[in-house]
């Protein structure tokens, strides 16, 4: 099976067209002062031959909305249109869309999803996703992409989520990771590959936002069969006080990087923050 092209970073190519993401809605707040700014940068990736594209609602959740002033009603109608706008900006192409399923931490703004292990219940977990995924499922994306996960914990309330909803999308699980072959909370990544791999309707498996120098260790360690999903970040550090990303960008994967992926399993590529459309455009993939 040849390797699928995904997109790059969103905010990556929002900034790169000129558009300032400072709160803690990042590409969310644009759903509402700015869609036709999202629809365009998903086009940008588009035409650098991305084959599938993640929408903006990573960020959305109906707490985090809230704290900035958003009603239920605004988080429903952004929840939809962020798939609407994808799917607006991929019509004339043969471009899947991915439904961006964010973390837990993400909605605290305080770089959470590079840490996991939240300190709160289930329970709380739960009533997090269970209202934003069921909304999600509506849209109909052709994916759901449960992305930057630091916690298996997490990820089995998302899962049990989609069972009860008995949804048949496909989709991934893209774990936020680090060195020693472990997700951001510390468990191995073999077993949080595993959880994974054993669920009905799962597309693929592996890791987004993250270094590329993990990437293949981390595939290594997993020693598993499945597909794997791979978009990592340009390598740079993210500094939750300052809410943005540290040291010198470098959003292009070189070509050995990306044959040694393959070999491992990856079956869909792209980049994470700071991988912007050239950077997408660049990849050879086969």
């Amino acid at each position: 099976m040849s390797t699928r092209k995904l997109d790059g970073g969103l905010s990556t190519a929002l900034e790169a067209n000129g558009n300032k993401l400072i709160g803690s809605l990042w590409t969310g707040e644009l759903l509402r002062s700015a869609p036709k700014e999202i629809e365009k940068a998903h086009r940008d990736f588009v035409s650098a031959g991305a084959q599938i594209i993640i929408t903006s609602a990573y960020q959305l959740s109906f707490s985090g909305c809230d704290i900035r002033g958003w009603s239920k009603s605004d988080v429903i109608s952004a929840l939809a249109l962020s798939t609407e706008l994808a799917r607006s900006a991929s019509s004339d192409h043969d471009v899947q869309v991915a439904a961006s399923v964010g973390p837990y931490g993400a909605s605290l703004s305080d770089g959470s999803e590079y840490r996991g292990r939240y300190g709160v219940s289930r329970s709380v977990l739960r009533e997090f996703h269970r209202q934003r995924l069921d909304i999600l499922i509506e849209t109909e994306p052709d994916i759901l992409a449960m992305e930057t996960m630091p916690d298996i914990e997490e990820v089995e309330v998302l899962l049990d989520l989609l069972d009860e909803t008995g949804s048949d999308i496909p989709f991934w699980v893209a774990y936020s990771c680090k060195a020693g072959e472990q997700t951001n909370a510390g468990q191995p990544f073999r077993e949080a590959v595993q959880l994974v791999a054993e669920r009905k309707h799962a597309l693929a498996v592996g890791i987004n936002c993250t270094a590329p120098e993990l990437i293949a260790p981390l595939l290594r360690s997993a020693g598993k069969d499945f597909p794997y999903v791979v978009y990592p970040n340009a390598g740079r550090e993210w500094d939750a006080k300052k809410k943005e990303w540290q040291g010198k960008p470098n959003g292009r994967f070189e070509p050995d990087l990306l044959a040694e992926w393959m070999e491992l399993g990856a079956q869909i590529i792209g980049g994470c923050c700071g991988v912007g459309p050239r950077d997408i455009e660049a990849m050879e993939l086969s």
